[in-house]
C-alpha cells in the first residue's frame, strides 16, 4: 500500500521534470505505480483534490492467489461491464458500486446481480429503477477501489483508462468473459437486410480510446475478426457470428 507521502513525492519529482524512470530510482518505487500515480492525479494539486474528495489516497496490489476459476472469470465478466456501465462514488464513509443496465434486458440484469454477489458474498446487492428505461444494480464496500482502480473523476473518455497488471493477467486468462461484458454494456447484435438476405453481426460502441484498445484486444486474443469506424467495431464474418451466437448470443 502506497501511502499520501510517497505519491506527493512521486508528483513533486514530476513537476520538476524527472521522468518516470528517474522517478523510480529516487523513490524505489516500481514504475507501474510511477505512471499509475501520474496518470490518475497528474500533478500535486490534482492529488490534494483527490484527498479531499474521496477522503484517501491508496494504491494497493490486489492479492488474486487464492480466487477461484469462478471468481476470477466473474470478475473478468463485472469489469467489463463496469467499464461500459459502471460508475464507483463515495457515500459517507463507504463507496458504492452502481451498473446502470437496460430494464428491458432481465437476463442481463440478473446476470451482473448474480456476478456483483459472487464477488462480494457478504454484502447486500440493490436493485433500483430510474425514471428512463434504466435499472441500477448497486453494492457498498470500500473495496472497490481496489479491484476497479481505473475509478477517477469525469467521465471515462475523458481520462486515461489502463489494467492494472493483475487485471491484465486475469482478462488474458478469460478473455470471453471480459468481452462478454463489455458487449453487454455497450454492444448490439442486429440483423440488417441486404439485398433480401439477412446478415447478422455484432456491434460495439464506445467512445474511450482506451477502452476501444482494450475491447480491440480481445478480440484479437479471441480471434475474431473486425473492422472499425468512428466509435463503432462491427464483427460480420460469418464464422465469427456463429462463435458468438455459440457462447453469447443476443442481449436479453
Amino acid at each position: 500500500m502506497r501511502t499520501y507521502e510517497e505519491y506527493e513525492r512521486i508528483l513533486q519529482l514530476w513537476e520538476r521534470g524527472f521522468n518516470k524512470l528517474a522517478i523510480s530510482q529516487i523513490t524505489d518505487i516500481p514504475r507501474g505505480t510511477i505512471r499509475g500515480c501520474i496518470d490518475k492525479f497528474e500533478n500535486v494539486q490534482g492529488l490534494k483534490e483527490h484527498q479531499a474528495e474521496n477522503g484517501s489516497v491508496r494504491e494497493q496490489q490486489v492479492n488474486t492467489e487464492n480466487w477461484t476459476p469462478l471468481y476470477r472469470s466473474t470478475y473478468c465478466y463485472l469489469l467489463g461491464l463496469y467499464l461500459g456501465d459502471g460508475y464507483i462514488s463515495k457515500s459517507r464513509n463507504t463507496q458504492r458500486l452502481r451498473i446502470f443496465l437496460d430494464q428491458r434486458q432481465p437476463n442481463i440484469l440478473q446476470r451482473c446481480i448474480d456476478a456483483v454477489e459472487t464477488i462480494m458474498p457478504d454484502k447486500k446487492v440493490s436493485v433500483g429503477k430510474t425514471p428512463s428505461e434504466c435499472v441500477v444494480v448497486s453494492c457498498y464496500t470500500n473495496r472497490w477501489l481496489d479491484l476497479f482502480p481505473q475509478h477517477g473523476k469525469g467521465a471515462k473518455h475523458t481520462r486515461k483508462i489502463e489494467l492494472a497488471d493483475w487485471q491484465r493477467e486475469i482478462t488474458q486468462e478469460y478473455p470471453l468473459e471480459f468481452f462478454r461484458g463489455l458487449y453487454h454494456s455497450d454492444g448490439t447484435r442486429i440483423e440488417p437486410v441486404i439485398y433480401n438476405r439477412v446478415y447478422a453481426r455484432y456491434q460495439f460502441t464506445q467512445v474511450s480510446t482506451d477502452i476501444q484498445k482494450l475491447f480491440a484486444e480481445t478480440c484479437d486474443q479471441l480471434g475474431i475478426h473486425y473492422t472499425f469506424h468512428g466509435v463503432n467495431f462491427t464483427i460480420a464474418r460469418r464464422k465469427d457470428v456463429n462463435y458468438l451466437d455459440s457462447v453469447i448470443g443476443p442481449k436479453s
